[in-house]
């Protein structure tokens, strides 16, 4: 069944990067206790930050470089 709401359009480059990062999001808080999590929260929310500048939602995108660092610096044991 074929239904005329239901388009079906190609992902941009930016929205193939934020889904892959919302998936890195999805599991990396229940492995924050290995080394792991912290690199797939890393890298999750840097994949998500192209989205956000695109949305001009600056808040979030200073949100983003901030955790990200955070995440950063506990994978190399600086914090």
């Amino acid at each position: 069944i074929r239904y005329r709401y239901m388009n079906r359009h190609k992902l941009t480059k930016i929205e193939a990067i934020a889904w892959l990062g919302t998936s890195m999001l999805f599991f990396g808080p229940y492995l924050l206790q290995y080394r792991i999590g912290f690199i797939l929260n890393a890298i999750g929310i840097m994949c998500l930050t192209p989205q956000v500048i695109k949305a001009k939602q600056w808040n979030l995108v200073i949100l983003n470089i901030v955790s990200s660092t955070g995440y950063w610096l506990q994978i190399f044991n600086i914090i």
